[in-house]
């Protein structure tokens, strides 16, 4: 989301400011809150790396054939050019021209990011980010850490594995596991996703679970139906946080305003830039 950082940083403050739900941690809002967005984040950076090369690699790379089970046989992903094809559509990916440096070397991808802004949602990108490509049966495989990251300027660790899906027609599908938040709101989060988009279509949906901690409170947090296009507001889609308070609740509904509701069913309604 653009310029959440300033949007976001609020929430707490907010979430504590009222009457009838001051018991509940902030912790809890910030879950509702935050976790669909670093889910978008991860769904985001998928797209950035998967779509412009997708059907590239899958039907134009070099490939070779080998044995599977049955006698079949089942080509495998040139990584190493799979590497150098997204190294070179650096320069597209990241705005504003310039901002982006990326190399690859064998089957890894560098990159330093200085003030870039990429599809869908993610800007201000700033500091240094390594995917390592890698053949999993048949499809590409992308594992992504960052070093001295910030996001909207805000830190951010990012580690996350990416796994494609053969493409049926124009449709793209990766599964992420993901263990990237920013630590300036968790001390830890792990999920599991899955994203879908339409070659090309700057929009992606996005489906999962995760779990995070602070200090001494912990909860789950699912995704369902959560809908994302460049340069728009989330048009559809809840996020579900269980906790040991009880179940928050949060909807997007395409407008730059989220509602949360408590576990007593009270609603508070939060502005977001986007």
């Amino acid at each position: 989301m653009k310029k959440t950082k300033r949007a976001l940083g609020f929430l707490s403050l907010l979430a504590s400011a009222g009457c009838a739900d001051t018991y509940y941690d902030p912790y809890y809002y910030d879950t509702a809150y935050y976790d669909p967005n670093y889910g978008a984040y991860d769904a985001a950076w998928s797209y950035a790396w998967v779509d412009p090369v997708y059907g590239s690699w899958y039907y134009s790379l070099p490939v070779q054939p080998r044995s599977i089970g049955g006698g079949q046989l089942q080509t495998s992903v040139d990584v190493n050019a799979a590497a150098a094809q997204l190294a070179a559509s650096a320069s597209s990916t990241f705005t504003p021209a310039g901002c982006a440096t990326a190399t690859s070397t064998g089957a890894t991808v560098n990159y330093a990011l200085d003030n870039c802004t990429a599809p869908i949602g993610l800007d201000q990108l700033s500091g240094n980010v390594q995917l390592v490509l890698s053949d999993n049966q048949g499809q590409l495989a992308i594992a992504a850490t960052s070093t001295d990251l910030s996001i909207n300027g805000a830190p951010y660790n990012l580690s996350l594995q990416i796994v494609g899906s053969p493409p049926e027609a124009g449709q793209r599908k990766v599964t992420i596991t993901s263990t990237s938040f920013s630590p300036e709101r968790f001390d830890t989060r792990s999920s599991e996703s899955t994203v879908t988009w339409v070659e090309g279509s700057g929009c992606f949906t996005l489906n999962g679970q995760s779990r995070s901690t602070r200090n001494n409170f912990s909860a789950t947090a699912t995704v369902s139906g959560y809908q994302r296009c460049d340069n728009q507001c989330p048009s559809a889609g809840t996020v579900t946080v269980e906790s040991t308070e009880g179940t928050f609740t949060t909807s997007f509904n395409g407008s730059n305003t989220i509602d949360v509701t408590t576990p007593s069913d009270n609603t508070r309604q939060y502005t977001i830039d986007c």
